[in-house]
């Protein structure tokens, strides 16, 4: 790609066109919907040339979009609110962090999730809950966090809260479990503490199976409801397809997956190196990973629980036991720790595979990778659109060392 298609102006004549949302606008969740979807996709590529473009004028981005860009998503966690002394159940509005919009339905959500979220709200008027106040601290329900299987349909639920009466939200597991064959779980989970985070401290099964059957690829997953999962099956499957193709084949070598979750990376790889190290710090993640390791016969395949920063920072690790070829790393937001990028460039594996969600973080990392010793090269760059109306894209960039 030409080096003047990194400057096209971001204010390019789209066409608008009627946002079919009622909530739009007014919804925090989605800002792009009134841009017909080839429009958006456009405009996520010019943004993303804009951040990487200095990195390597010459660099072309490929951005892979969905082809029906409704009705996508796997999971959602929800929040409750009051409104007028009323209990609300939805998203946060836009620019607020205290108001939350009472959404009948979402337009990103599969239908039966909708109708799911409908009957929770229900309930919980009928019984007259009361939503947790971020601002006092008082108050019952705190998120609705719901996901289903592409797979097969089927539902888990989770109802977060803060310390509370067990014995009525069983009577809702009851309602939901009877009145949805589908829902194949209800978890509750109790979070005292003041942060806005669906993460609770405790988890109790209240009805069904504890965990939800998926597949993405040729993999066999189980699922647990707060486990992280690409949120568009179908996108997730082709990312990871790509990401393995990337991969040069190393049968005798050995890759790191850091910040591996339920390990999806690893497996994907498992078959061209001889062993994989998954790093994670989230113990449930991996506690999924061996298990769905194990259902898929995949036995290389080794979990490091703990922060990548201090498990990179014993070098015996990486030196004597799990030297690189190739490292995999899909982290936070945030992106990498200044003490992952020092310990990266100590093992000088032949190949990164940086897989991002904020373009901006990325940009920075990147340029500390291509200017640092040894130095990196920016090889190949793709973004996938997980997230249709939204400004997010997860973008897959390769780096070669020198």
């Amino acid at each position: 790609m030409k080096a003047d298609r990194v400057l096209v102006q971001e204010k390019a004549p789209f066409a608008k066109v009627q946002a079919p949302c009622p909530y739009f606008g007014t919804c925090g969740g989605c800002t792009l919907q009134d841009l017909a979807y080839a429009d958006q996709l456009a405009l996520k590529q010019q943004r993303l040339l804009r951040i990487l473009g200095p990195l390597d004028p010459s660099l072309s981005i490929e951005v892979v979009g969905l082809e029906d860009p409704w009705r996508y998503r796997n999971k959602a966690e929800l929040t409750f609110g009051s409104l007028d002394a009323r209990l609300v159940l939805g998203y946060h509005a836009a620019r607020s962090f205290w108001r939350i919009v009472d959404l009948e339905e979402c337009l990103l959500l599969p239908q039966p999730l909708g109708r799911l979220t409908g009957q929770v709200r229900a309930f919980a008027r009928r019984e007259g809950l009361s939503a947790y106040n971020p601002r006092s601290h008082q108050g019952f329900l705190r998120y609705l966090v719901i996901r289903t299987s592409h797979a097969t349909n089927r539902i888990l639920v989770c109802l977060v809260t803060t310390q509370g009466d067990r014995a009525i939200l069983e009577r809702l597991a009851e309602e939901l479990t009877a009145s949805d064959p589908n829902v194949q779980g209800v978890y509750w989970g109790v979070n005292t503490k003041v942060a806005d985070v669906a993460v609770p401290e405790e988890l109790f099964l209240l009805r069904g199976e504890p965990y939800l059957d998926d597949r993405i690829g040729p993999f066999h997953l189980k699922l647990h409801p707060l486990n992280f999962l690409q949120p568009t099956p179908v996108q997730a499957e082709r990312l990871y397809r790509r990401l393995s193709e990337w991969a040069s084949h190393a049968p005798s070598g050995v890759a790191w997956d850091l910040y591996c979750g339920i390990g999806l990376v690893a497996f994907y790889l498992a078959s061209k190196f001889r062993t994989i190290y998954g790093i994670d710090s989230d113990a449930r993640n991996l506690e999924m990973g061996r298990l769905n390791a194990a259902a898929n016969g995949i036995g290389n395949v080794e979990f490091h629980a703990g922060r990548a920063e201090e498990i990179l920072a014993n070098k015996r690790f990486w030196l004597l036991e799990a030297k690189p070829d190739l490292v995999v790393i899909d982290p936070p937001r945030s992106g990498l720790h200044p003490r992952v990028i020092a310990s990266l460039l100590a093992a000088r594996p032949r190949q990164l595979l940086y897989l991002s969600c904020n373009a901006q973080a990325l940009a920075r990392d990147l340029q500390q990778l291509t200017s640092g010793f040894p130095r990196y090269h920016l090889r190949r760059a793709v973004a996938f659109d997980l997230f249709p109306h939204t400004n997010h894209l997860e973008i897959l960039t390769l780096l070669e060392r020198a």
